[in-house]
């Protein structure tokens, strides 16, 4: 009996403990509303938080100036209040802001202070984040375009040769080829304290929707991956083996094209046929160079 009981303890525990790990994100997520001065008429504004590395986060927001968004240089989140901040320049001038916004369930509602070509004023931000049900899924039109441009990016993972260098950020900037639909990108780092670069290169035939990848590292290293882009919302890549040690290496990698100015990579990695696990993270966040045939 008292065996029968413990046993009944353990699943008890582990169906309570599923729950937990399943919890959502509180901050990540895009959240929507207005931004108001005054007395004046809102202005429809969006703000995108993802998960970072080491607990932080990273993000965007949409609405302050046209047609363009503008990356976060400084998020801090302190129990149920987050502070935003970001500086960039625009048609208009240099614009900064800083918000700090208290969140309540599914709103998020503060005060901020936005410059705006050397004019400063405050302001108020009610913001909502809608069930997950109702939220469009991202709907990218897969084409080489997509990638060109410069991006700042930020790498989260383990220091595994062949298949990665470990955690670094830096930018990367995608020019078309003349021959073909490729575009060559030369990707600039910091790797422990020193500097790192690595040209890579992606093809897209648009009538398989297939894609190539190839990353060329500065020791002669190769990494060739062939991709699926047939989804509107993620292309999944898988590498071609490579040996080191005597044993052989094989890396999968999942790019969620969460917008036309931001994607996502998640790195995952087998040795010798054995089962995938988790290498590294990424976030991209494109910032100059807009894809004219964006839609």
């Amino acid at each position: 009996m008292p065996r029968r009981l413990g046993w009944m303890m353990v699943l008890l525990a582990a169906g309570l403990a599923a729950p937990a790990l399943a919890q959502p994100d509180p901050w990540a997520g895009t959240w929507r509303g207005e931004l108001t001065s005054g007395s004046d008429a809102g202005t429809s504004v969006s703000l995108t938080l993802a998960a970072g590395g080491e607990g932080g986060y990273t993000g965007l927001v949409n609405g302050l100036a046209p047609n363009a968004e503008v990356r976060l240089d400084r998020i801090v989140v302190d129990g149920g209040q987050v502070t935003v901040a970001a500086a960039t320049d625009t048609d208009f001038g240099p614009l900064s802001f800083v918000y700090t916004l208290i969140r309540d369930g599914r709103e998020l509602s503060g005060i901020g202070r936005v410059t705006a070509g050397g004019h400063g004023f405050d302001v108020s931000l009610a913001l909502s984040r809608a069930r997950r049900a109702d939220v469009p899924q991202p709907q990218i039109e897969p084409r080489i375009g997509y990638f060109s441009g410069r991006w700042r990016f930020e790498y989260t993972g383990g220091e595994f040769p062949p298949l990665s260098v470990g955690t670094r950020e830096g930018t990367v900037s995608f020019e078309a080829l003349p021959a073909g639909p490729f575009v060559r990108g030369r990707a600039e780092s910091d790797l422990f304290g020193e500097p790192y670069e690595e040209v890579w290169t992606i093809g897209f035939d648009e009538a398989t929707r297939a894609v190539v990848w190839v990353e060329r590292r500065p020791d002669g290293g190769t990494l060739t991956a062939l991709g699926n882009w047939t989804s509107p919302i993620a292309i999944t890549f898988l590498t071609a083996p490579v040996e080191a040690d005597g044993r052989v290496h094989v890396l999968r990698r999942v790019v969620r094209t969460t917008s036309d100015s931001a994607f996502a990579v998640v790195d995952e990695f087998s040795v010798d046929g054995g089962p995938f696990r988790r290498l590294g993270n990424g976030s991209y966040l494109r910032i100059s160079g807009a894809d004219p045939d964006a839609r």
